[in-house]
């Protein structure tokens, strides 16, 4: 058996494996991390949608019953470092909000 058509072979695989890999290294940072959980607590619904830098919890309770935030409407905004949070709060809905800013997106 001559060496030459399997080298052949060889080289076409590598040369296809190389392919694949830089496609993939292109795309390797166009990843989607949002995710949106969607659950009950008691009465209460909750939502909660994560994404990198963005947090957002939202507590709906019917008719105030079950909720466990203070009584009336009232509004918080605050900064936790690099990062703004509101919270909004009324006798049946509480909405928590969360953002940072950073100055490299992917930094873990």
């Amino acid at each position: 058996m001559k060496a030459g058509p399997s080298v052949g072979v060889f080289l076409l695989v590598a040369a296809l494996a190389g392919i694949v890999q830089s496609a993939y290294a292109e795309h390797r940072w166009d990843r989607d991390d949002a995710r949106v959980e969607q659950y009950r607590d008691g009465p209460c619904r909750v939502k909660e949608i994560t994404d990198y830098g963005y947090y957002r919890k939202v507590v709906r309770c019917p008719n105030g019953r079950g909720k466990t935030w203070r009584r009336g409407d009232w509004h918080r905004d605050y900064r936790d470092g690099p990062c703004r949070i509101r919270i909004d709060a009324s006798r049946e809905v509480f909405d928590k909000e969360k953002v940072c800013r950073t100055r490299d997106r992917y930094r873990d």
